[in-house]
């Protein structure tokens, strides 16, 4: 038998309670508490996890004396697993909106906790000429959590840096600068900064937007790769922890309210990268001419 069919026949046996119990157990880090959530005996959680890791075939989960924690392959199968809990309960609450005679929202998904600026402008027209159609805008941690909820069906529009070997449409919406962020009391506030004077400072680096990720190529070109001091999920975290203190942060300009981007300092060469909204390889009607409307609007914008 091919491997592929292979792949596909096991892939085929999950089913969404797997998904679920696995989901429930890793957030509550202990099978007691999970069985408790989920309704049901510790033994049919334990269960149901043997059966999805022969199914997958490997471990997903480690115990140890302080609670259950994911295995390598775990942490790389739980955003799939999570993707897909949220699809069923997208395709559930759709249907059951389509009975009932409502428009299902359409759903954008950012790496922002709010869409940013460039895209505001695009949305107001949008929502003006489609009163009937609600929009859903949705933060995502990363551009590969992104990614996937696109991929998966989960958004119907991803907005955020350009996606990385995409199958589906991707229009460009323009560019967003990148600002470093210090501490209140720091010489850098306000001025400009070549990296290169700053290789013996430490770095807060956070996903999607942080010096570990995105923009190692800048630093590379440095001369020097970033020490990074902690890590956190979220840009409004490293922006926090930089400002007291902790260490310097690279985020977008947007992601800063206005009296933050007054003190902040501006990385030389400027730092900027491409905004772009995208799509599925196969996307609703609707979708493409959303994204379609969101581009030339921004285009329209920077044109201005």
């Amino acid at each position: 038998m091919a491997q592929g069919t292979e792949t596909e026949r096991s892939a085929s046996n999950l089913s969404l309670r797997q998904l679920e119990y696995l989901v429930t157990v890793v957030h509550e880090g202990r099978l007691t508490r999970a069985a408790e959530r989920l309704h049901v005996t510790e033994p049919t959680v334990s269960q149901q996890l043997r059966t999805l890791e022969r199914t997958v075939g490997t471990a997903l989960l480690e115990r140890r004396p302080e609670g259950v924690r994911p295995t390598e392959a775990g942490a790389a199968f739980l955003p799939y697993a999570r993707t897909t809990l949220r699809c069923a309960q997208e395709a559930t609450s759709a249907a059951r909106s389509a009975a009932r005679g409502r428009r299902r929202a359409l759903r954008i998904g950012t790496v922002h906790a709010a869409l940013p600026a460039a895209l505001l402008p695009g949305v107001r027209q949008w929502t003006l000429a489609h009163p009937a159609a609600p929009v859903c805008v949705r933060p995502h941690g990363s551009r590969s959590q992104l990614q996937d909820s696109v991929a998966a069906g989960a958004v119907d529009l991803g907005v955020g840096p350009r996606p990385v070997g995409w199958d589906g449409r991707v229009l460009a919406l323009g560019t967003e600068e990148l600002v470093i962020v210090c501490p209140e009391d720091d010489e850098l506030c306000g001025r400009t900064a070549h990296l290169e004077d700053l290789s013996g400072r430490r770095w807060i680096g956070h996903q999607g937007h942080g010096p570990g990720e995105a923009f190692a190529e800048a630093f590379r070109a440095a001369g020097f790769h970033p020490r990074i001091a902690v890590e956190v999920p979220q840009a409004e975290a490293a922006v926090a922890l930089a400002r007291q203190g902790v260490g310097l942060t690279l985020v977008p300009a947007d992601a800063l309210p206005p009296d933050l981007r007054k003190v902040a300092a501006h990385p030389a060469p400027r730092l900027l990268r491409e905004l772009t909204v995208y799509t599925a390889a196969h996307p609703r009607d609707e979708a493409l001419a959303c994204a379609t409307a969101l581009a030339e609007e921004a285009g329209a914008g920077n044109a201005d």
